[in-house]
């Protein structure tokens, strides 16, 4: 039986319902409808303004009127007055979008079920209940609560226990079976976490020590770019430093102190000088022929406080010349320095050197410069103090005069060398010239160390003879050694004195470390103060 209708009406995207429970239901745009409709929903030619009208009869609903110029649908199928309307029944009206839907509301039934069992309450129970109210007794409490508890199970029915306990298994269960399981992840995640920082301790390891071979490889790139350099920037730095050593010495007669001489030369009749052997002529301290003088050259360089260094050979070139030992020999006379005088790159003139001492075991030299005021051009060249800083295989530099003026003319061209030479005949001119056209630069060479003792360095910077005395620079820029011998046969075997020996010399003749003026760093490289020489 039917007490009312439940309509959904969609149309397009409008979607209403509505409940109405007349016995009669007008559906239309009229104003008298149950249920109006907009009329854009509709077809203009409604028939007075009502689409359908529902009538209740039995308590079902049925089609009563509706439009037929609209030829509305009833599930797919054509209306009929008459037709009832069942649950879920659709009507459509044909060119438009309308869609009525129908729900009919059943009445509720006149007799309610009742329980098929009454709730009973036992006697102990209800007696137990009136007891504990009238007394304040705890115990009784406890038991009528126990009791009424018991009994309570007793009248639940077993199908509701057997559910309560499926519950209370499954919820047990699934409380155990979700610890288990986030026991487990976080078991899982630690593994996890552990293994994350040990890997990323590993490439903490892998970066220190890609980051210790990037460093160790920029710091070997930076030696090997120091050490390309070195040459230049320590020609730059010190070459006006190191100066050419020219002098002469002569014999005298043991016991008269009267100079050696060459032989008178003879003449013929026709007045031309006599042709004798090839032998070298006697020297003699009678007559009045030419002094026997012998010219040398060497290197040396600047050190402040007007010392100079240099080989113990360069200021007696006595002691290393074959010729001039046979010389001595033969006719028993001694050496004796004439001059001895240095040449400095970029000044122009010569500067007098007076020889103040030499190692008795070494072949090394201190002269002071004989002048009142040393030249600022000078630089002081710095020395080695740290013996960890020769090693085999450390970068040398070499700088002085191999070859002495012989080297500074073949750097000319061969018609100006000639004239020069073909001017200019004895080696005081000749320097003199070269000094005051700035051509005497020293030879720079850079080499490696091959081998060391205790009071030698081996190396094979390319030198030549004439470089005797000329300053060996370590790899830190300063002086590591004094040059004193070439061998000629294998260039990794020239040899150079230790700087530590020539500093305990120096001390020895009263030179002091330069001073570094206010504003500079103590590492010898600054310009020399003026002095005077002792």
């Amino acid at each position: 039986m039917s007490t009312g209708l439940v309509i959904h009406i969609s149309s397009g995207d409008d979607r209403h319902t509505e409940i109405l429970t007349n016995d009669r239901i007008r559906i239309g745009t009229a104003e008298n409808c149950d249920l109006r409709l907009r009329s854009s929903s509709l077809p203009k030619n409604v028939m007075n303004g009502a689409l359908l009208e529902l009538v209740r009869n039995d308590g079902a609903y049925l089609v009563d009127k509706f439009d037929s110029s609209l030829s509305p649908t009833k599930n797919g199928a054509g209306l009929v007055p008459g037709d009832t309307v069942s649950d879920g029944d659709e009507i459509r009206v044909p060119d438009s979008e309308l869609v009525l839907q129908f729900f009919p509301i059943r009445a509720l039934p006149a007799v309610l079920p009742t329980s098929t069992r009454e709730t009973h309450v036992a006697p102990f129970i209800e007696a137990a209940a009136i007891e504990s109210a009238a007394t304040a007794r705890r115990d009784d409490a406890k038991v009528f609560l126990r009791e009424f508890t018991r009994e309570l199970v007793r009248e639940i029915n077993p199908s509701t226990k057997l559910i309560a306990l499926a519950i209370a298994v499954a919820l047990v269960g699934g409380t155990l079976y979700l610890g288990f399981a986030m026991y487990k992840e976080i078991q899982r995640s630690r593994r996890l976490i552990d293994d994350q920082r040990a890997q990323l301790s590993q490439t903490k390891d892998q970066v220190s020590k890609t980051g210790d071979q990037l460093s160790e490889i920029v710091r070997s790139n930076r030696e090997i770019q120091a050490s390309l350099s070195l040459a230049v920037k320590l020609r730059s730095d010190y070459g006006r430093g190191v100066c050419l050593i020219a002098g002469s010495f002569y014999y005298v007669e043991a016991g008269t102190g009267r100079p050696l001489r060459y032989p008178e030369t003879q003449v013929n009749e026709n007045g031309s000088a006599v042709q004798t052997n090839n032998e070298s002529p006697a020297l003699t301290p009678d007559g009045r022929g030419a002094i026997a003088e012998y010219e040398f050259v060497g290197s040396g360089f600047y050190v402040g406080n007007g010392h100079v260094v240099t080989n113990r050979h360069i200021v007696q070139p006595w002691i290393a010349d074959d010729k001039a030992q046979s010389i001595g020999n033969s006719v028993h006379g001694q050496p004796r320095l004439k001059k001895l005088t240095a040449y400095f790159p970029d000044y122009t003139q010569p500067i007098p050197l007076k020889y103040k001492t030499a190692a008795a075991k070494d072949d090394l030299a201190v002269c002071l410069l004989d002048i009142s005021e040393i030249p600022e051009t000078i630089p002081i060249l710095p020395l080695e103090t740290d013996p960890d800083a020769v090693a085999v295989g450390k970068t040398v530099v070499m700088m002085g005069y191999p070859s002495g003026p012989d080297r500074l003319l073949a750097l000319l061209d061969d018609a100006e060398s000639r004239g020069i030479q073909q001017r200019y005949g004895s080696l005081d001119a000749l320097l003199g010239y070269l000094a005051q056209t700035r051509r005497i630069q020293p030879l720079t060479t850079q080499g490696s160390i091959t081998d060391l003792d205790v009071r030698r360095i081996a190396y094979d910077a390319r030198t030549a003879e004439g470089g005797s005395g000329a300053p060996l620079f370590g790899p830190t820029g300063r002086v590591i050694g004094v040059n004193f011998a070439v061998f000629t046969e294998n260039q990794a075997s020239n040899f150079a004195v230790p700087i530590r020996y020539c500093i305990a010399l120096l001390e020895h003749s009263g030179w002091q470390p330069p001073q570094p003026k206010e504003g500079e760093s103590v590492t010898q490289t600054e310009r020399p103060q003026s002095s005077t020489a002792k």
